[in-house]
């Protein structure tokens, strides 16, 4: 069988089969990610699955509030993420269910691990501010994340 092969035919066969065998080892050694880039699901190497960590999450919480007038509550919210969150827009629910909006709203950038104070303007029109009573703020950030939060 060797006969019938010429030196060419060998040549070749040798150099195929010494690429097949380095493009073998370097898969198999190649380094592995250990994780996807933040809000991926893919991974940057097609060969090993995305192995996921969780992206860091910005939580707003309200530390205290304080009805200022029929048409002003002051919001004292931390930032309690690791990224600053700027705010867009607020909505105001009363406990009835009628709700005042303000979609148009430029509203401060919060940076991380800051408490800050905001003030929610209402018109005064659909309802007013009354100690005792129930709202839900429900603040809107530049990502489209909600955060609610109820005074009573």
């Amino acid at each position: 069988m060797y006969g019938l092969m010429n030196k060419n035919t060998l040549g070749s066969l040798a150099v195929v089969l010494v690429g097949v065998a380095a493009f073998g080892t370097m898969l198999a050694f190649y380094e592995q990610p250990t994780a996807c880039p933040c809000n991926s699901s893919s991974s940057p190497n097609p060969w090993y699955p995305c192995i996921h960590n969780p992206c860091p999450k910005v939580t707003l919480t309200v530390q205290s509030y304080r009805i200022n007038t029929p048409t002003n509550l002051t919001l004292n919210i931390l930032n309690a993420g690791a990224f600053p969150k700027a705010l867009i827009a607020y909505y105001v629910k009363d406990s009835t269910g009628v709700q005042f909006a303000n979609s148009n709203w430029s509203g401060p950038t919060i940076p991380p691990a800051v408490a800050i104070s905001i003030n929610i303007l209402i018109d005064g029109r659909a309802f007013t501010f009354q100690t005792g009573m129930s709202y839900t703020v429900t603040i809107v950030d530049s990502t489209y994340d909600q955060f609610a939060f109820t005074t009573s």
